[in-house]
């Protein structure tokens, strides 16, 4: 998502103004061109696109202490860190890795501008294919813990989540999916199993974006973690645990979900017939087997969304976890064609094709302008498009 850049006019400035209400025309013409400055102009320029970042908060100008000003918030986003950040948006990528590891390593600075830096830094070692580079910093995003990195498959490009994923079982020494409280439950979504009569080649993506869309629908409960596939389908080809693509047997999901240290585990199948789609799933103890919830929710297949949002719930119920508040705020997409697209994206990153996966979350976008994670997928391959230019202009390059 683009990164969110305000106007910007301190608080010290704002006051003065109000206190120069009763003062000649002139002064007040002066003070709010103080305010105005060239920097807070050039601030509500519109940000290029890129991965998403914590938005921009209000500066504090320089100015006289005649009066005493409230004290300014704190600023995530500190001037290095946005001038680091806009190179990056920029594709000057070898300039933002100077900048951003000089952020990283200047130990005065506040942890989460580190961290946010550490996470910029290892897009740009990804955009010029230095996959080292890479690992670094995330191996030193992790020394920043706590509070536990979490990093988001709908922000980040698939290499550097897989490479995450190797880090971070080096670092703590096993799969086990990490844990803000030892008393948060886990769940496991695994893909699922298309049988459709009609329309099958059609739907067919759905088997991989299902999990994908029922965890962003359940995801962020206070007492529920769910894991996202992308770490699920690592782990089966890490292990190769799952030895046919189209089908997750009770066995296969019980072994993953013990690897990954979940307390539950979900698999179903879905099918489409005669316009009607059937979710049917089973919900599964990891550590006894015992099927804990078996959940079928059938309608119109236009009304995909509707159908996750019922599964949803009563998976949540299985599990005593509350739906966030914003649930509905949250919901997916009310357009099929808009899901089907990004379902394409996901399968086409599933393969490695890349530019195929961007231009399908962008026909998301299109049909569904609202669609924000697919905005986000959009922005997250940034980097991995950029190395393949790299990738064709050394091909190019080379005189062989």
């Amino acid at each position: 998502m683009n990164r969110l850049l305000h106007y910007r006019c301190s608080p010290l400035a704002s006051c003065r103004l109000r206190l120069c209400q009763g003062m000649t025309a002139t002064l007040m013409l002066g003070l709010l061109l103080a305010c105005a400055s060239p920097r807070d102009v050039a601030s509500t320029q519109p940000a290029p696109v890129g991965p998403a970042s914590a938005p921009a908060t209000p500066a504090t100008a320089t100015a006289a202490p005649a009066l005493e000003a409230p004290a300014a918030p704190h600023v995530l986003n500190d001037p290095t860190l946005d001038a680091a950040i806009q190179q990056y948006d920029e594709g000057r990528y070898e300039a933002a890795i100077d900048a951003l590891s000089a952020i990283a390593q200047d130990t005065s600075m506040d942890i989460p501008v580190r961290r946010e830096a550490l996470q910029y830094l290892g897009r740009a070692h990804l955009a010029r294919n230095e996959m080292e580079g890479v690992r670094q910093a995330l191996h030193d995003l992790l020394e920043l813990e706590p509070p536990l990195v979490e990093l988001n498959p709908d922000v980040e490009p698939p290499p550097l989540m897989r490479l995450y994923y190797e880090v971070r079982k080096d670092y703590q020494g096993s799969y086990e999916v990490e844990r803000a409280s030892p008393a948060l439950q886990t769940l496991a979504i695994m893909d699922f199993s298309n049988a459709s009569l009609d329309e099958r080649e059609r739907f067919a993506p759905l088997q991989l974006s299902l999990p994908d869309l029922l965890r962003f629908q359940v995801d962020g409960t206070t007492d529920l973690k769910v894991v996202e596939r992308e770490r699920i389908q690592w782990i089966l080809d890490e292990l190769e645990l799952q030895r046919d693509s189209d089908i997750v047997d009770q066995a296969t999901a019980v072994q993953t979900g013990a690897i990954l240290g979940v307390n539950a585990v979900l698999f179903g199948s879905y099918m489409v017939f005669d316009g009607q789609m059937t979710l049917s799933s089973r919900l599964v103890s990891v550590e006894t087997s015992e099927v804990l919830l078996t959940a079928q929710v059938q309608g119109e297949a236009n009304a995909l969304s509707s159908l996750i949002v019922d599964l949803s719930t009563q998976l949540s119920e299985a599990l005593n976890a509350s739906l966030r508040e914003d649930t509905e705020a949250d919901a997916q997409p009310q357009s099929l064609d808009a899901m089907l697209a990004y379902s394409e994206g996901l399968a086409a990153l599933e393969r490695g094709n890349y530019p195929l996966a961007h231009d399908k979350f962008e026909e998301a976008t299109m049909l569904d302008p609202d669609y924000q994670r697919a905005q986000m997928r959009v922005s997250s391959l940034q980097p991995v498009l950029a190395a393949s230019q790299t990738d064709r202009t050394t091909s190019d390059d080379d005189p062989r």
